[in-house]
């Protein structure tokens, strides 16, 4: 963000140090990534399954959107929300939707050069983790207070960015993906830190006000949530772990 406001840096510390001591990206999932101690084969059936996440994820956003009073509250929201559809505005001239370019697509587009088939994820099912990961986004979104749905939603954006940069960076030194058919997270470590910053402005007057307990509570639980996600992500852990 270009010349943030006092309540905006003030907000963003607060990310950065839940952010840091959550750990997230030190998970056991990141953590064996990284290290080289996850297969390749784990690394393909995660991402299958991390794509319901992706799916899903603007149908909470634009849940919270309804419940917004007014077109100013709502503009940041209507801003991600279109990028998630495949909204393009670099180029103002050339501004419009490409459905190619709608992130469940895109995040296809990467499975793909895994080696992953439409056939592959017409027959896969979505996990009791993705799922849970996405009806407590849903419940947030529906039933909390707007200031702890903007936290959860905003954090989530924000520590993805860093969690694409390294996946992007990891599948490439592994020999997975060649560094010029990485797709999906190579734009994602870029726009996410901007996208967060959507969410946290809707919010800013109440950081510094009453609703600052609630936006903290919203980052805790989006962190918290996000880093379950991963580390129950491969569905034969899970099948593993239920025996």
């Amino acid at each position: 963000m270009e010349n943030p406001s006092a309540a905006i840096a003030s907000l963003m510390e607060q990310v950065d140090l839940r952010m840091n001591e959550s750990g997230i990206l030190e998970n056991a999932y990141f953590s064996a990534l990284r290290d080289g101690e996850m297969s390749r084969d784990v690394f393909v059936r995660s991402q299958k399954q991390f794509f319901f996440a992706v799916r899903y994820f603007s149908r909470p956003m634009a849940a919270l959107m309804a419940r917004m009073p007014d077109s100013a509250t709502r503009q940041g929201l209507i801003h991600n929300l279109s990028e998630e559809h495949g909204f393009e505005d670099d180029e103002p001239s050339a501004a419009g939707f490409d459905p190619t370019v709608a992130h469940d697509k895109t995040f296809l587009a990467f499975l793909r050069t895994l080696g992953v088939t439409a056939a592959d994820m017409t027959a896969e099912r979505e996990g009791p983790a993705v799922r849970a990961f996405n009806t407590a986004l849903m419940g947030t979104c529906l039933m909390e207070q707007r200031e702890v749905a903007f936290g959860c939603l905003g954090v989530i954006e924000y520590a993805f960015a860093d969690i694409c940069e390294l996946i992007g960076k990891k599948v490439v030194e592994h020999g997975w993906i060649a560094r010029h058919d990485l797709v999906h997270y190579k734009l994602h470590a870029q726009i996410d830190k901007r996208h967060a910053a959507d969410f946290f402005k809707v919010v800013e007057q109440a950081w510094t006000g009453e609703g600052r307990k609630a936006i903290e509570d919203g980052i805790l639980l989006g962190l918290h949530a996000f880093d379950r996600l991963y580390q129950d992500l491969d569905p034969e852990k899970a099948s593993a772990h239920a025996c």
